[in-house]
């Protein structure tokens, strides 16, 4: 059996990035721009170069790419620049002496393209032959051959202290004068801005690249670290010889550390400054909104928002690529045709948003895929093909026909069927691997496939259990839903069958089938000519779109639902509208409570109630229990001091009330939580009541005050106002409908509302 090529789908250093494996049309245009960026900075005759402004990356989440981005910006750049990891961890202060250390120590143990040599011992070679370079040019250096010189000194410096090379002859003269060669080199080296007496450079810099010991590369290592303006020196004896590109990756250690986000803004934008530097950050959009976007002062925010970049996932183009490129690197690219007949790849991108499928959610998905696919008999597939001469016809003589093909083919066939001997298709292994290969057509999670959104509701309430795995709001897109505190409907019975059902492999196949709709129903939508049917008939006029009907134009399945395309238009344009009354007017406390009560009532995992709010009669507080954790809503102005030192109250004797209940063996007591939400213009308001004496000490960790930008507040206002008008009849669609196509347009809201306290209060 060949191995998966397809588990590999986490790429952990910008280095390990194979060529071979890389479908360049993905993220072509943030590769061609900071490629532009370092031909910018190595046109040093055109006069003085700057630093480009700090490139920023931001991905919707983990998984689409930002490392394997920047892997090819580092291939692009390995001929023209210097490309340089700058890493800061979480469990350290961020410093710049942390993090050149960490920076040096990554280009110390980085294998050179020279075999033997580290990376680090090359840039030492590079900046030595960049300063006898520019001392002949300047004729301050006597040479014979000053042509021949700086063309050999301009290739690749390793030559110089390698023996048998073709600049062995330089590296020698170089090794016997270098005691003549010290203080000239040192001189060329101080007329760097910052430079000082730079002897010890020279020292250090011609020992490693002749020696490669260990103690010389320690020597390096400490003169480039330990304070700001050491490592910015080094960064200037570097970009004497090559343009430097600092990437910056894996800051999800540093989630709602808004400190550290600061500190770390800071030393990037003063790098981003260095004549012959360029910064490229990468990171998910929910460390950005959490650690930098809000936090930082309004200066430090434009200047790193200057020149930024969303990553996209892939197209159904994208996915065939990378499935042939890692077929071929696994050595079985004879397998691509039959494989990606197989995984129908156009079929899984059918009814998701442009864009929304992440690499490593696909390859996950492929990974799956291709462990049915080795396990189905080769020899049972062809029989099953040969014995139904009319799907044969409608099928390319070299593909394999889909599953729902052959369901089809079956259905309007049965003639043809009936004398087929009985053969074993898929074990029970092979079952329970395709409803879990179905689970992965779920991401991205608020666009099933085929399915923008069901008119019909009983179907809608048989898929509630699966949107439930995934974020919060998409349990929203059925209605009713299955929850541990509501009991959960009965699946839609089947229709009897109309025509008698010879045994045979068809058979068989229909009923895996049919066990996958029963666990991931498929939605269908009537014919738009047809009424839809009296609610007491619902479950059995949808079994007989499935069953009975005749595929017709009229009756087939929707591939691409333009109500969900009009729904997701209106949307956009009901956030821009919106967009003026956020930026206009305070936060609307009344449209957030009404939107949370309405999503209140259908998560699966929520449990929603309202309490009276002690000595303030007729005020009541909304609240959420979810698994260990009572979270109480505070929506109110920040202005009324009396609700909100009356809640606070009612938060720690609740609070005590919680920890005085008797518990099992190392089970933590419930906690509670109290939310408020605040824009720009209640920052200050918030200011002052938390720098009051309204919320105890004690309270105070239990409290997370969720700052919501513009777009955010937009966001919000625009999901209220459209599925008012759902409700009130004047858009086509029902609210379950809107909160389907829509779901995840409020994610990033629910995440923040229901994440753990411990997360909350970081």
């Amino acid at each position: 059996m060949i191995p998966n090529p397809f588990f590999a789908d986490v790429c952990t250093t910008p280095f390990e990035v194979v060529a071979s494996q890389t479908v360049s049309a993905l993220h072509e245009e943030v590769v061609r721009q900071v490629a532009s960026a370092v031909e910018d900075l190595g046109e040093r005759d055109a006069g003085a170069h700057t630093g480009k402004p700090l490139l920023l990356l931001t991905a919707p989440r983990a998984g689409y790419g930002k490392t394997h981005v920047l892997g090819r910006v580092a291939a692009v750049a390995d001929t023209q620049a210097l490309a340089m990891p700058l890493i800061f961890r979480s469990d350290a202060e961020v410093s710049w002496s942390a993090a050149s250390l960490e920076a040096m120590d990554v280009l110390r143990r980085l294998p050179g393209r020279t075999p033997g040599w580290s990376r680090l011992r090359e840039v030492c070679a590079g900046v030595l032959a960049g300063f006898m370079q520019k001392l002949i040019q300047g004729g301050r250096l006597p040479c014979a051959n000053p042509e021949q010189a700086i063309r050999v000194l301009g290739g690749d410096p390793t030559e110089l202290f390698r023996e048998s090379s073709t600049a062995r002859l330089i590296g020698d003269w170089l090794r016997r004068h270098f005691g003549q060669l010290r203080k000239p080199l040192s001189l060329a080296a101080s007329e760097l801005p910052g430079a000082g007496v730079m002897e010890s450079w020279v020292d250090a810099l011609f020992a490693y690249a002749n020696h490669g010991t260990q103690a010389t590369a320690d020597t390096v290592v400490g003169l480039a670290t330990g304070s700001r303006a050491a490592f910015q020196l080094w960064l200037r004896l570097v970009t004497t010889w090559r343009p430097v590109v600092l990437m910056v990756d894996h800051l999800d250690g540093f989630y709602r550390h808004e400190q550290a986000g600061l500190r770390i803004a800071t030393i990037l934008l003063d790098l981003a400054d260095i004549d012959g530097v360029h910064v490229v950050l990468s990171l998910n959009q929910d460390v950005w909104q959490a650690t930098f976007a809000h936090h930082l002062p309004s200066a430090v925010e434009d200047r790193l928002t200057a020149s930024q970049f969303l990553l996209r996932g892939l197209t159904a183009e994208d996915a065939s690529d990378l499935i042939r490129l890692r077929l071929k690197a696994a050595g079985c690219e004879h397998e691509a045709v039959h494989f990606l007949a197989f995984m129908d790849v156009p079929r899984h991108f059918q009814g998701r948003p442009l864009g929304s499928v992440s690499a490593r959610a696909f390859l996950r998905h492929a990974a799956q895929q291709w462990a049915i696919y080795q396990r189905t008999d080769a020899g049972q597939q062809t029989q099953v093909v040969e014995n139904a001469p009319i799907v044969a016809e409608k099928q390319a003589p070299d593909t394999i026909p889909s599953l729902l093909d052959l369901e089809s083919s079956d259905e309007e066939e049965s003639d043809a069927t009936e004398t087929e001997p009985e053969v074993s298709i898929f074990s029970g292994t092979d079952t329970e691997q395709m409803q879990k290969a179905a689970e992965g057509l779920t991401e991205p999670r608020h666009a099933m496939v085929d399915t923008p959104f069901s008119l019909v509701p009983s179907l809608a309430a048989a898929g509630a259990s699966l949107a439930a795995m995934s974020s919060p709001f998409l349990a929203m897109s059925a209605a009713p839903i299955a929850s541990p505190f509501t009991e959960a409907a009965p699946p839609p019975p089947r229709a009897p069958e109309t025509q008698p059902q010879a045994p045979g492999a068809m058979e068989h196949l229909r009923d895996m089938v049919e066990k996958l709709r029963a666990t991931h129903p498929v939605q269908l939508v009537p014919a738009p000519e047809e009424a839809l049917p009296p609610p007491t008939h619902v479950a059995e006029a949808a079994t007989s779109f499935n069953t009975e009907r005749p595929a017709t134009a009229a009756s087939a399945p929707v591939r691409s639902n333009p109500s969900a395309e009009a729904l997701q238009s209106r949307f956009e344009g009901l956030r821009q509208m919106m967009g003026r009354e956020a930026q206009l007017h305070p936060l609307d406390h009344a449209k957030l409570g009404e939107l949370i009560r309405l999503a209140g009532k259908r998560f699966p995992l929520v449990k929603q109630d309202e309490i009276d709010l002690m000595q303030l009669p007729g005020r009541k507080v909304l609240r959420w229990t979810v698994q260990n954790l009572e979270i109480l809503f505070g929506l109110a102005d920040l202005g009324d001091t009396q609700y909100w030192r009356t809640l606070s109250i009612n938060a720690c004797a609740r609070a005590n009330e919680l920890q005085g209940l008797p518990l099992k063996p190392h089970e933590a007591p419930p906690q509670v939580k109290l939310v408020t939400f605040k824009s720009d213009m209640e920052a200050l308001a918030w200011t002052s009541i938390i720098a009051s004496d309204v919320f105890p000490a004690a309270l105070r960790p239990n409290i997370e005050a969720l700052h919501l930008d513009l777009r955010s507040i937009a966001s919000l206002y625009a999901m209220h106002r459209i599925i008012g008008e759902a409700e009130s009849g004047s858009l086509s669609a029902t609210p379950s409908q809107v909160m389907s196509v829509l779901a995840r347009e409020l994610d990033f809201f629910w995440k923040r509302v229901t994440r753990p306290l411990g997360n909350a209060a970081a």
